[in-house]
C-alpha cells in the first residue's frame, strides 16, 4: 500500500513557508511493519486467504507513485474568527495515476483526542486526458476557510489520504500539513462600553434676585409698604428656604435736588437701612456665616445725575433746553452750583418731580443658588426607598422628575440602579433616558433579549440617539452580527463622537480583520482603558511593528499592570527579531500573569525562540 512521507524541502509562497507533502510507494519489507489505516480490505483478512488478498491489493497500490500537497500559510493563522488557507495538490507525470482512479485528501485539524473536519479534496484521473497525465500530471489549486474553535489551538492540520482504483480503496498514512494556529488576533480587549444617558439636574443653579426700595423726599427710613413688593417678597422667600447665598449688592441713591451734603446723608443711610433689614432677616433664618463685611457690596450716589439724564427725555422741555441741561451735568461746577443751574433750566424741582421721585431708592441685588435638593439629600431619599424604608409613592412625592432621574445616575451598584430606574419608569415611562439605561444595565448582566426590548422602545421615542445606537450595537456585537453592529456604532459616533462608540467600533473592525480601520477607531477612543492596547494589537496584525510598539508602550504607561500589553509587545519583539524586546516583555508579562507562561510555551509566535535558554528563563522569572 502506498504511504506519505516528506521528499522535498519546503516551498515558499507569499513569503510564508509551506509544507510540501508527497505520497509514494513503500517497499514491501517496510509494509510488513506498517499497520494500514481505514483500509476496507484489511479488516476482512482472515487466515491465509486474507493475507494473499492483502498482498494483491498492496501490489496494485504500489503502482500509484506519489502526490505532492502544499498548504499556506504555515503556521495557519486566525483572523476574523476564522482560518483562511490555500492549498495545492500535484500528481506528477508518470505517477501511475490511471483511468478509473481517484485521489482523496481529507483536511482535518487534530488536537489530542479532538478532531475537526475542514474539507475534502478529490482528484479523479478521468477528468484528465491520458496523455496529459503521463506528460504533465494533474494539479488542483484550492482555497477556503473554516471557523476557528478553541479546541483547535495547539493542534495540527492533517491530511487523511486515500487512493481508489476500480472500486477498491487504499488508505494512506496521515500526514501533518501545518500547525494550528497563530491566534494573536484573538487577544483583542473586547470589553463592551455601554453608554448611559446624561441627566440635566443641577443641584446648584445660579439665581439672581433684584429689588428696589423707594423712599419719599428727604426720608431715609423704609416705608412699610415697601416690604409688600413682590421682588422684596421673593428675597424673603429665598432666605426663608435657607438657600445658599453668595453676595448682596446694595446701592443707595438720592435725587439731585437739594443740597449735596443732605443728599449724601440720604443716599448713605438709605442703603444702610436696607442692609440692617436684610441682616435681621438673615439672622432670623440662620445665615450667620454670611454676615461679615465681605458679603455685602455697598455704594452711595448722593446726586443721581445719570438717572436724571435718562429720564429727561420724558419731559416736555424743548430740545435746546435738554441739551443745555446735559451740558451743565457734564460740567465741572460744584455739586450745589450744578444742582441750582439745572433746576433753573427745568423750571424748578416741582416741574420735574415725576422724574426725581424714582431716583430716591436703594437697589438690592442678591446672588445665590436655586432651591433644589443637594446631592446628599437626593441620595438619602433614594436609599431610603431602596432599603425599604419608604414606599415608591413616597419616593415620587419626595423627588421631582429630574431629581429622581439624577438619583438613578448616582447609584453605583447595578442592581440598585436598575430598581430605581424601574421605579422611575413606573411614572415616567415615556422617558427614553431611563429605557436606555435599563437596556445598558441588562447588557452588562448579559440579558440581551431584555436589553433589546428596552432599547428598541427607547429608540422609537428618541431616534438617532447616540447612547441608544451604541447600546444596540453592543447587542448585535454579542450576537456576532458584526455588519449591523458596525452600522450602529458608526451612527452613534456620527450623532456624538464618544470614545465609547469609537472603541466598540474598533473591536468590530478588529474582529472582522479590518486592522487599519481598527487602529484608527481605537485612536479616536482617546485614553479609554484598553484603547491604546487594542491600537497596538491592530498595528501588529497589519505588520506595522514600529507603530505597534509605540501604542503598546503607551498602554503600559497608562496601566503598568496590563499583562497582555507586555505579552503582545513580546510578540512584536519576536516578529522584528528583537530578542531583548521579546525576552524583557515576556518576563514582565509572566510576572503579571503566570498563566501567560503556559500560553507562550505553545504560542506559534515564539516557535523560533522556544528552545533558547533566554526564552525559557523568561517563562520562569
Amino acid at each position: 500500500m502506498g504511504g506519505l512521507s516528506p521528499r522535498t524541502p519546503p516551498l515558499i509562497l507569499n513569503s510564508k513557508p509551506r509544507v510540501v507533502l508527497h505520497t509514494k510507494s513503500l517497499p514491501l519489507q517496510r509494509l510488513k511493519n506498517h499497520k494500514p489505516m481505514r483500509t476496507t480490505a484489511y479488516y476482512r483478512i482472515v487466515g491465509l486467504a486474507g493475507v494473499v488478498l492483502s498482498m494483491i491489493l498492496l501490489t496494485h497500490c504500489a503502482k500509484f507513485k506519489g502526490t505532492a500537497v502544499t498548504i499556506s500559510p504555515n503556521p495557519l493563522e486566525v483572523h476574523a474568527d476564522s482560518v483562511r488557507y490555500s492549498g495545492k495538490v500535484t500528481i506528477p507525470p508518470k505517477s501511475g495515476f490511471r483511468p478509473k482512479s481517484t485521489y482523496t485528501g481529507k483536511l482535518v485539524v487534530k488536537n489530542g483526542g479532538q478532531r475537526y473536519e475542514v474539507r475534502t479534496i478529490t482528484i479523479s484521473a478521468d477528468q484528465y486526458p491520458k496523455k496529459q497525465l503521463k506528460k504533465e500530471g494533474a494539479t488542483l489549486s484550492t482555497q477556503g476557510s473554516f471557523a476557528f474553535q478553541e479546541g483547535m489551538d495547539g493542534g495540527m492540520l492533517v491530511a487523511e489520504n486515500s487512493y481508489e482504483r476500480k472500486g477498491k480503496t487504499f488508505d494512506l498514512p496521515d500526514f501533518d500539513l501545518a500547525p494550528c494556529c497563530i491566534t494573536t488576533s484573538r487577544l483583542v480587549d473586547a470589553r463592551p462600553y455601554v453608554l448611559f444617558e446624561q441627566h440635566t439636574y443641577v443641584s446648584k443653579r445660579p439665581v439672581t434676585l433684584e429689588a428696589l426700595f423707594q423712599f419719599p423726599q428727604n426720608v431715609h427710613l423704609i416705608q412699610p409698604g415697601e416690604y409688600e413688593r413682590q421682588a422684596v417678597r421673593d428675597i424673603v422667600a429665598f432666605l426663608q428656604k435657607k438657600l445658599p447665598a453668595t453676595s448682596v449688592t446694595l446701592a443707595g441713591y438720592a435725587s439731585p435736588e437739594g443740597r449735596f451734603r443732605r443728599n449724601q446723608f440720604l443716599s448713605l443711610n438709605r442703603y444702610k437701612e436696607v442692609q440692617k433689614w436684610l441682616i435681621e432677616q438673615m439672622r432670623k433664618e440662620g445665615y450667620k456665616e454670611y454676615l461679615d463685611t465681605t458679603f455685602f457690596k455697598v455704594s452711595a450716589t448722593p446726586q443721581d445725575w445719570e438717572g436724571f439724564k435718562q429720564n429727561l427725555a420724558q419731559t416736555s422741555l424743548p430740545q435746546n433746553v435738554r441739551d443745555q441741561v446735559v451740558q451743565v451735568i457734564g460740567s465741572n461746577l460744584t455739586p450745589d452750583a450744578k444742582e441750582q443751574k439745572v433746576m433753573q433750566l427745568v423750571g424748578g424741582p416741582k416741574e420735574v418731580e415725576f422724574i426725581l421721585a424714582p431716583l430716591r431708592r436703594t437697589h438690592v441685588r442678591l446672588e445665590g443658588f436655586s432651591g433644589r435638593l443637594s446631592d446628599e439629600q437626593i441620595d438619602s431619599i433614594a436609599n431610603a426607598f431602596l432599603n425599604g424604608s419608604v414606599s415608591q409613592e413616597a419616593l415620587h412625592n419626595a423627588l421631582a422628575q429630574e431629581e429622581l432621574y439624577f438619583a438613578t445616575t448616582r447609584q453605583r451598584d447595578a442592581s440598585r440602579r436598575e430598581r430605581l430606574l424601574k421605579a422611575y419608569t413606573s411614572r415616567y415611562g415615556q422617558d427614553h433616558r431611563a429605557l436606555n439605561d435599563l437596556g445598558a444595565v441588562a447588557i452588562q448582566a448579559g440579558r440581551l433579549d431584555e436589553a433589546a426590548d428596552y432599547l428598541n422602545s427607547a429608540n422609537r421615542l428618541s431616534p438617532n440617539n447616540f447612547a441608544i445606537l451604541n447600546n444596540l450595537g453592543l447587542i448585535h456585537a454579542a450576537r456576532k452580527e458584526y455588519a449591523q453592529a458596525a452600522q450602529n456604532f458608526q451612527a452613534s459616533y456620527a450623532a456624538r463622537p464618544t470614545p465609547e462608540a469609537a472603541f466598540n467600533l474598533g473591536v468590530i473592525y478588529e474582529k472582522t480583520a479590518q486592522y487599519a480601520a481598527a487602529a484608527e477607531a481605537f485612536g479616536n477612543a482617546g485614553d479609554l482603558p484598553g484603547a491604546q492596547y487594542n491600537a497596538g494589537l491592530s498595528r501588529l496584525l497589519m505588520n506595522d511593528l514600529a507603530g505597534a510598539k509605540v501604542s503598546l508602550e503607551r498602554a503600559i504607561q497608562q496601566n503598568p499592570d496590563n499583562a497582555l500589553a507586555y505579552y503582545v509587545l513580546a510578540i512584536v519583539g519576536a516578529r522584528s527579531a528583537d530578542n531583548n524586546l521579546l525576552v524583557t516583555n515576556l518576563r514582565r508579562a509572566v510576572q503579571k500573569d503566570r498563566n501567560l507562561a503556559q500560553k507562550a510555551q505553545k504560542d506559534l509566535e515564539f516557535r523560533k525562540q522556544r528552545e533558547s535558554s533566554e526564552f525559557k528563563a523568561a517563562l520562569n522569572p
